[in-house]
């Protein structure tokens, strides 16, 4: 799709707002996608883990998350919601839409990347088994396959056909969803080279809006996120 950004690196490239208060939360725009990012997840220690389709529920953390969306998303009307399959993305998509008497939709295609033999592993052990493995991945992050998993290429494969349709639709519309699924949208759809999609990243319980205005599809808050609509077919 469009090549249009360009960004020098891959570290933040914006402050996040803080998800407990709504205010800072902006107003979506007549014909919006909203990308939630699920809550935080209640890993079973505090080291950092590779975590793809292990199905983990929210923490007490992840809830509040979830329950501070709910209350900005209490503020305007919406066709509807769609979801991940797994517990972290459906349980906050079940508290957001609980409090907007909202339908929720599951569709598998919002399912995270599956990370095969590394799932649910910490990073530091997977560091010590697969070193050769990690390094083929820092060498081509798209394209380099999990053990028995996906690439993020076959995940973007998955996801983008299910929403770049829903992109045109007109209205505003919830996803609920994973960071690995935020990604692979923004590369396919701006054409930001793949490592530098981390730079974007969405924190636990953060939003994204991607709106309609005219002929363009735009990122709220990035202006060079921005692409004419006649590119996604």
């Amino acid at each position: 799709m469009a090549k249009t950004c360009k960004p020098e690196t891959g570290k933040k490239l914006f402050r996040e707002s803080d998800p407990r208060d709504v205010a800072t939360f902006p107003r979506p725009e007549e014909h919006c996608l909203v990308f939630v990012r699920h809550g935080e997840p209640a890993f079973p220690e505090s080291d950092k883990y590779y975590l793809g389709k292990t199905d983990w529920l929210l923490s007490d953390k992840g809830k509040i998350q979830a329950r501070c969306v709910a209350d900005w998303a209490k503020g305007f009307s919406w066709r509807g919601c769609f979801c991940s399959p797994l517990k972290r993305a459906k349980e906050t998509a079940e508290i957001i839409c609980g409090a907007i008497d909202l339908p929720l939709t599951i569709k598998t295609e919002l399912a995270e990347i599956d990370l095969g033999e590394w799932d649910g592993r910490k990073k530091t052990e997977i560091a010590s088994a697969y070193p050769e493995k990690l390094r083929e991945r820092q060498e081509d992050l798209l394209y380099f396959r999990h053990p028995c998993g996906e690439s993020f290429a076959e995940l973007e494969a998955r996801v983008i056909p299910f929403l770049v349709p829903l992109l045109q639709e007109k209205g505003k519309w919830l996803v609920v969803s994973h960071a690995g699924v935020y990604r692979v949208l923004i590369h396919a759809l701006f054409g930001v080279p793949f490592p530098m999609t981390f730079g974007y990243d969405l924190g636990y319980g953060q939003i994204r809006m991607f709106c309609r205005t005219g002929d363009y599809l735009f990122v709220k808050g990035f202006d060079e996120l921005m692409v004419h609509l006649e590119e996604l077919k």
